[in-house]
C-alpha cells in the first residue's frame, strides 16, 4: 500500500464517520469508498481529495500535512502527532534538556529530572 492510500484511511478512520457518511459529504459513490478501504482500488486524485476535504477539520489538516500540502505550526503538529511521535517528540526534548549548557541562567541542575518514556 502506498504512503498516500494509508495516510488518507488513518485519516477515515480516525474521523469515525461511515463510508456512507463520507459519500454524502465527498459526493463521492459509496462503493468507491468502500473498495478503497477494502485495499481493493486506489483512488483518481480528484476523487482523493473531495474524500480528505470531507473529512473533519482534526482528521484532514494533519494528513494534508502528512502529503506536503500544507505546513503545521508547531503547536499543531505536536497536537496531531500520534502517541508514538508524542513519546518521542518528549525524548528528544529530554535528550536536549539534558545536554550541559542547554539550560541557561540560575536554574541549570538537572539532577531532580527524570525521563521515563519507554
Amino acid at each position: 500500500m502506498d504512503k498516500h492510500q494509508e495516510i488518507l484511511i488513518t485519516a477515515i478512520r480516525e474521523s469515525s464517520l461511515t463510508a456512507r457518511e463520507i459519500s454524502v459529504r465527498a459526493g463521492v459513490h459509496e462503493s468507491t469508498i468502500s473498495k478503497f478501504l477494502d485495499g481493493k482500488n486506489d483512488l483518481k486524485a480528484g476523487n482523493y481529495f473531495k474524500i480528505l476535504h470531507a473529512l473533519p477539520e482534526s482528521c484532514r489538516i494533519p494528513a494534508l500535512a502528512r502529503i506536503g500540502v500544507v505546513e503545521l505550526t508547531p503547536i499543531q503538529l505536536i497536537e496531531s502527532a500520534t502517541p508514538k511521535e508524542k513519546a518521542e517528540i518528549l525524548q528528544a526534548i529530554a535528550a536536549w534538556v539534558l545536554q550541559p549548557g542547554a539550560i541557561s541562567g540560575k536554574n541549570r541542575d538537572t539532577t531532580d529530572l527524570q525521563v521515563a518514556v519507554s
